[in-house]
């Protein structure tokens, strides 16, 4: 069966809770050709559209090998448990294959070094045995079926590789290794279920020591596109983490104990490293300033040549004796590469070189950054290399109408596009409410009074509430005013991700409090969601070294950056949030947008027209008789 249409009619007469959408079945044609031309193509794809199936099909028809990149993890999973299956029975010849990145995998030799050593948390030591009995009745050995990333971050660090401490092929258990039986499987395979992450590690030649997943590609279908060029510029930059170092003196420490602690002089340069690690992070984390030339001084200069010389001294002291394991051969590699890639971070960057220099906080570690402006010409490249067809589809690609902000940012063509609407009545459906009055986003008051406003909201909604922010601080606040709300309140940070989504789904008359991760990916079909409310428009934040600089160059250029940049990427991000509210045909709900600004600045109708037609309500007690009849 290589016919499209034929596929569809199939499908709706195999599966009876599917029908052919509104599009799906043109989106596909357009994919289709994409791919038998070697193109370019770009498709937004409105919610409700079906593109899943829209690429799926054609992939199944394809000719040759097809790789499929998605946003998240989760929707890979989806994808190879709930879409594959469907289609695989009618094309039992196609070989399909998941493949994550190194993270989700076991490793046998590091799980094997780490139960050896006397490890003083009792509870790390009976997980690590937990993880042992597992793998000998896993089939995958991915680690999710057993792991929550959020709650268990240490174990996961010492039962899985990375590209710095994977001995590859010199392995004594490469044989039996998960992450290169994973990469066999997937070379081998007629379609390959990857994300973002491992996609661009892929073909910027960052993951080594296991096979390339390009060789002999035909298409790559691009998922979630909208996410590309943030992840893109983290990888064709340059970065280094307190993280990173952590896991290098821990690896070090555990090859020697393995060796009998005879060692005591690398055992010093361990130390030595050590102390001045602790001193760099102690300073790094003692300042705000987000730009790096502007944190350095006298003071962090003279640590950072401390931290360069005990590096370069460890992994020298590790070549001398790397002949005792190949582990300690690794580690010396490590540091000897970690030694050049921090000497490179470090110094003072070119002003006009295309790059920012930046310093990142999050949760007591630190990163150094040195992210490139523009990464077009780059990743064009990558394209180019390929020689394979390309399609880039979301729900959340275009700006007022138009694919020249996408474009622009990963230098591609679109020599066949189009944009699908989703087949929602929003206009019957779904209501949008801008509460008036309201304080100047940004401030602990209109947090205080925009909350105030949507308890009764809250109340009169008989199912559950989604309530988004745009930083921490006003998801904080927000959580401290609906304490006595009598509903379950469920506020990012306080459990996982998943546990979170869980419960929400599971507690009727739930309110679930989130930010950033939560604005997109997050599906809560079928959980009764009938009051989104966002807290503000989600401008990017003015401090942000990569947004400040990319403004400057523009500005530079004699554009605009407000309305080139800021205004897109708002738009983009607001999209994405509200897209969270409508999933099925069915659904009917309440939009709250927190912003008063949206009333009365010039970026009004900028805004509006590119969300779906909506009634946009004045009035609080059109809010509340909406809920009601909800």
């Amino acid at each position: 069966m290589q016919n499209l249409p034929d596929v569809f009619d199939a499908l709706a007469h195999s599966w009876p809770e599917y029908s052919v959408r509104k599009g799906q079945l043109e989106l596909a044609i357009n994919i289709e050709s994409v791919m038998e031309s070697g193109a370019v193509g770009i498709f937004e794809a409105g919610t409700g559209t079906g593109k899943t199936l829209s690429y799926l099909v054609p992939a199944f028809i394809a000719s040759g090998s097809v790789i499929i990149s998605t946003g998240t993890k989760n929707l890979q999973d989806q994808l190879f448990q709930k879409d594959l299956p469907v289609l695989q029975k009618m094309f039992p010849e196609k070989r399909v294959a998941l493949l994550k990145g190194r993270a989700n995998y076991l490793c046998p030799q590091r799980l094997k070094t780490n139960i050896k050593i006397d490890h003083r948390n009792e509870v790390l030591a009976h997980q690590l045995m937990e993880v042992r009995g597992w793998s000998t009745r896993s089939r995958t050995n991915d680690l999710t079926e057993i792991l929550d990333p959020e709650e268990n971050a240490a174990l996961q660090k010492l039962v899985t590789s990375t590209r710095d401490n994977c001995l590859g092929s010199r392995c004594s258990e490469f044989n039996d290794c998960p992450l290169y039986r994973a990469r066999e499987k997937a070379s081998q395979a007629d379609i390959v279920i990857v994300n973002h992450h491992l996609l661009l590690a892929d073909l910027t030649q960052r993951e080594d020591n296991i096979r390339s997943l390009l060789p002999d590609v035909t298409a790559l279908v691009i998922d979630e596109a909208h996410q590309i060029p943030d992840i893109a510029r983290q990888f064709f930059g340059q970065r280094l983490s307190s993280g990173q170092f952590t896991e290098l003196l821990r690896d070090v420490r555990a090859e020697l104990s393995l060796l009998g602690n005879d060692d005591p002089h690398s055992l010093d340069f361990v130390s030595a490293l050590e102390r001045q690690l602790v001193a760099l992070k102690q300073l790094m984390l003692a300042g705000t300033d987000s730009y790096f030339e502007r944190w350095l001084n006298e003071k962090s200069r003279h640590l950072i040549l401390a931290v360069d010389q005990a590096l370069a001294e460890l992994g020298n002291r590790l070549l001398d004796v790397a002949d005792r394991s190949d582990g300690l051969a690794q580690c010396a590699k490590r540091a000897l590469g970690m030694a050049d890639i921090f000497a490179l971070l470090t110094e003072q960057a070119d002003p006009g070189g295309g790059y920012v220099h930046w310093i990142e906080r999050v949760q007591g570690n630190y990163t150094i950054h040195l992210s490139p402006l523009e990464i077009s010409a780059d990743f064009q490249k990558v394209v180019m290399d390929s020689e394979a067809s390309w399609i880039f589809t979301s729900a959340t690609l275009s700006v007022d109408g138009s694919f020249t902000h996408f474009k622009s940012e990963l230098g591609v063509s679109d020599e066949i596009s189009a944009i699908f609407e989703s087949p929602f009545d929003y206009l019957k459906s779904i209501k949008a409410y801008v509460p008036s009055g309201l304080p100047e986003p940004g401030r602990d008051d209109h947090t205080k009074q925009l909350v105030a406003r949507c308890v009764p909201l809250i109340e009169q909604n008989n199912e559950r509430t989604f309530f988004l922010f745009t930083s921490h601080r006003a998801l904080q606040l927000a959580a401290l005013e609906l304490k006595q709300i009598g509903r379950p309140l469920l506020v990012q940070g306080t459990k996982s991700k998943i546990q979170m989504l869980t419960e929400f789904k599971e507690s009727p008359r739930s309110v679930l409090l989130g930010t950033q991760s939560f604005w997109e990916g997050v599906d809560v079909r079928g959980a009764g969601l009938k009051l989104l409310i966002i807290d503000k428009l989600p401008f990017p934040n003015p401090s942000d070294p990569i947004y400040n600089a990319q403004s400057i160059l523009i500005r530079s250029n004699g554009g605009n950056g407000f309305t080139e940049l800021a205004l897109p990427k708002t738009v983009l991000s607001l999209k994405q949030g509200f897209g969270r509210l409508m999933r099925e045909a069915s659904d009917t709900g309440l939009f709250v947008l927190g912003d008063s600004r949206i009333s009365s600045r010039s970026y009004r109708n900028y805004v509006i027209n590119n969300l779906p037609e909506m009634v946009w309500l004045d009035r609080h007690e059109d809010a509340i008789a909406w809920m009601r009849k909800l």
